[in-house]
């Protein structure tokens, strides 16, 4: 009977550390830093981003994972501009008036689903991926007034090169593009409830871009890959 027990934990003991072995070895995870372009249409200016990649390979030609990139930057104030009114408030809600841009900082969240294909070589390997998942942007609560976040779905394709240093771990420089449905510019004009956003001379101040109702990011990041085993990480 001791004997028997003393098998099966012998067996328990090796077999643990095989499970675990085989468990990790398809998992990679990988770390980046970069920054976040909006088009010119969404009226957000270029943002700083860090982002994480958690990859299951399928085989050494194919994964899925999920990404998360988180960025903050600013609004582009010249596309939001409102009218303050000062003095006598009897004459027309006030006998002075005085134009500003106005603009606000916006965290934007970006969660999604990602499939990759990729050509394992060496010591460079090539890839694409393309995903969908679902954009939050955040504003600040206290120029709000209270807190304000809108989400929607998010398409995001790209490609990129991964540099093997080692069995287990790598750099990655990679390029995506990022495109945010159903969204709305308005949403981030911190004077947009205010009954004084008229702009009664278009022609004394610039045109924004036409509003759109998708906003297109493009996204470069350099990133740090790491492999617990190197299954599908060549």
């Amino acid at each position: 009977m001791r004997r028997a027990l003393g098998i099966l934990v012998a067996l328990a003991l090796t077999a643990a550390p095989a499970v675990a072995q085989l468990a990790t070895r398809n998992f990679a995870v990988t770390t980046r830093i970069g920054t976040l372009r909006p088009e010119r249409a969404a009226s957000v200016d270029a943002q700083a981003l860090v982002g994480l990649d958690a990859e299951y390979a399928l085989s050494k030609y194919f994964g899925l994972g999920t990404a998360i990139d988180v960025a903050r930057g600013n609004t582009h104030r010249a596309d939001f501009l409102t009218r303050l009114r000062f003095a006598n408030a009897t004459v027309n809600g006030g006998d002075s008036v005085y134009y500003q841009y106005v603009g606000q900082p916006v965290n934007t969240i970006n969660l999604g689903l990602m499939g990759t294909a990729r050509y394992p070589g060496s010591r460079v390997t090539p890839f694409v991926n393309a995903g969908y998942g679902t954009y939050i942007m955040i504003l600040d609560a206290q120029i709000n007034g209270k807190a304000t976040r809108k989400n929607d779905a998010s398409f995001t394709f790209g490609g990129g090169v991964w540099f093997k240093l080692s069995d287990r771990a790598g750099i990655q420089l990679d390029a995506r593009a990022i495109q945010m449905q159903n969204y709305d510019r308005q949403f981030l004009n911190p004077a947009r409830d205010r009954a004084e956003l008229i702009q009664p001379f278009p022609e004394d101040f610039p045109q924004p871009p036409a509003a759109k109702n998708t906003a297109l990011n493009t996204m470069f990041s350099l990133g740090f890959r790491y492999l617990p085993g190197n299954v599908g990480g060549r």
